[in-house]
């Protein structure tokens, strides 16, 4: 029976020290380099560029984006596009990110994949006016 809750135990453990994935949109409010305590990074270490995500309700996210993928939203506006996305990520640009929430060392996202979803400042234009005319209804 001790062999049976020690096993259970074990093997529960092992499934909560994986990853959590998750998707979360926002404004780019900082592209920067390593803190500066992991600026040393050794030639074995993998490569850390770190963007912050600003969402809606506030809430600041810092993923690391250096083995992420880029890509534009359908909406993101064809001549404002280069030839590699990663080019148009900037500073009040609208990002969504894929990202893996480390649980094991300390829960830093780690981005799979970062999608522009319109350049800093874009208002998108108003479509045409709906043929619809509300009425008032009567009683």
């Amino acid at each position: 029976m001790r062999r049976l809750v020690l096993a259970c135990f074990l093997l529960s453990s092992a499934a909560f020290a994986g990853t959590i994935t998750g998707v979360f949109q926002g404004t780019v409010v900082q592209l920067g380099a390593p803190p500066s305590r992991s600026s040393q990074v050794g030639p074995k270490t993998a490569r850390v560029r770190w963007m912050y995500v600003q969402g809606k309700n506030g809430v600041i996210r810092r993923a690391n984006i250096a083995k992420a993928t880029f890509d534009y939203d359908e909406d993101f506006p064809k001549a404002r596009r280069h030839k590699k996305a990663e080019d148009s990520l900037l500073k009040a640009a609208v990002v969504r990110v894929t990202a893996e929430q480390d649980v094991a060392h300390n829960g830093e996202w780690q981005a799979t994949s970062v999608s522009l979803v319109a350049p800093p400042g874009y208002v998108k234009p108003a479509g045409k006016p709906s043929a619809y005319t509300p009425t008032l209804a009567r009683r």
